[in-house]
């Protein structure tokens, strides 16, 4: 460094002469034209991230090195200060497109540091996210799990109870039996053979306990059948009196009235089903329910339902019916009868499954017989329908023909109503 300091000493003469607005001219001349090809201020470090990690220590600090000497120059205190300056700088002018590049060049590298910088950032930020959503992940599992278990537990639960329920009403349905045995003493238990058999006997229909455990088996759990029924309760909200559920069977239409606070009660003619409603606190009279609606005076009840009943009486009994139920319901009540939809021969099939029912009762002629008892604004409505897989896919008009015959609703309820004047 001595030497090259040595060597670009000026004579006093050269400086002190008139010349010395010439070099200055030049040197201007130079710092202008080094100043066209320098890159601008470096912005890459303004990007350059606050927070710097160690790792990158041991390239940054040869770049910082070479920074500092990209530009040199004489520190003012030193000797001949004022001359080696312009002597760097008339030598900058020989060298300012190799001092563009090397600037350049550093440029470039230091930004690249900042970019591979700022990406392990953003990856570090991206892992940690990554983490995080794993770790979310891992609890929405756990909480699954938990709801599986619990959802599972709870649907054995209610299987459990179904299944009790199942066998407890058929323990009291066969309490029932042994109590009506017990109850005919030992006379009744030594009748013959033949007095059993004969035609009298056999009229007289199934035993209350067989009864019992046909409607079990075939027409369904409580819950199932209550689900059918739920249709028919706005039809009987805000009558003019109470309800009366002729063949109520084990109560469950009364349950659901209950839960909707409409006041009602019921008649049942099996004395074990009359037993099991008894027990479920509802208000259940035990007998016919023609006779059971001749002695209510008249304009006492607000409506008047009849689930699957009338396909067990007569054409004269359930004329009969209708009439006493025309004469004990108010101005604007309501009677419903539900019974199997002899429209669908599928229907039929739940008809003869039956061996209490007597005849099949078509809608045209069930309405017929409502309005002559005296009701009016009566309608039809048919439900149950079948499930799509069990009905023809129709894809004409002959195929809908066929379901209508064949796959129809299994049931209709007819929905009549008291004048109000």
């Amino acid at each position: 460094m001595q030497r090259l300091e040595r060597a670009f000493i000026l004579p006093p003469q050269i400086v002190n002469s008139t010349e010395k607005d010439d070099v200055a001219a030049l040197a201007e001349e130079i710092r202008a034209a080094v100043a066209e090809t320098a890159p601008p201020a470096r912005e890459a470090r303004a990007r350059a991230p606050e927070e710097q990690d160690d790792e990158s220590e041991g390239v940054r600090r040869p770049l910082s090195r070479a920074e500092a000497h990209l530009t040199p120059s004489i520190p003012e205190g030193a000797r001949f200060s004022g001359a080696k300056n312009l002597v760097i700088r008339i030598l900058r002018f020989l060298w300012r497109d190799q001092a563009s590049f090397n600037a350049l060049s550093l440029d470039a590298q230091i930004t690249l540091l900042h970019e591979v910088e700022r990406d392990r950032g953003k990856t570090a930020e991206r892992v940690e996210a990554l983490r995080a959503d794993v770790e979310t992940w891992k609890r929405d599992q756990e909480r699954a799990r938990e709801e599986a278990a619990s959802k599972l537990a709870d649907t054995t639960r209610q299987a459990f109870a179904e299944r009790d329920a199942v066998l407890g009403r058929r323990a009291a349905i066969q309490d029932g039996r042994i109590s009506a045995l017990e109850a005919r003493g030992a006379g009744a238990l030594s009748a013959s053979a033949e007095e059993t058999a004969s035609p009298a006997a056999q009229a007289q229909g199934l035993p209350p306990g067989v009864y019992s455990l046909f409607e079990e088996r075939f027409r369904g759990e409580p819950a199932a059948v209550a689900e059918k029924q739920r249709f028919y309760v706005p039809f009987l909200k805000g009558l003019p009196g109470p309800v009366l559920d002729v063949g109520c069977g084990r109560g469950e239409f009364l349950a659901m009235l209950r839960e909707e606070r409409v006041p009602a009660s019921g008649v049942e003619i099996n004395r074990l089903s009359v037993a099991l409603g008894r027990a479920g606190g509802f208000e259940i009279e035990e007998g016919d329910g023609v006779a059971s609606l001749s002695r209510r005076p008249p304009g006492s009840l607000g409506g008047v339902v009849a689930f699957q009943v009338v396909e067990h009486w007569p054409a004269e009994a359930t004329f009969a019916f209708l009439r006493a139920a025309r004469r004990a319901l108010a101005p604007g009540g309501v009677l419903i009868a539900e019974t199997i939809n002899t429209d669908s021969l599928s229907a039929l099939k739940a008809f003869f499954l039956d061996p209490t029912h007597v005849r099949p009762v078509p809608a045209d002629a069930l309405r017929f017989l409502a309005e002559a008892a005296g009701f009016t604004d009566t309608q039809i409505e048919y439900r149950a329908p079948l499930p799509a897989p069990e009905r023809l896919a129709e894809a004409s008009a002959n195929d809908a023909k066929l379901n209508r015959l064949l796959f129809g609703p299994q049931d209709y309820a007819l929905i009549a109503r008291v004048p109000a004047a």
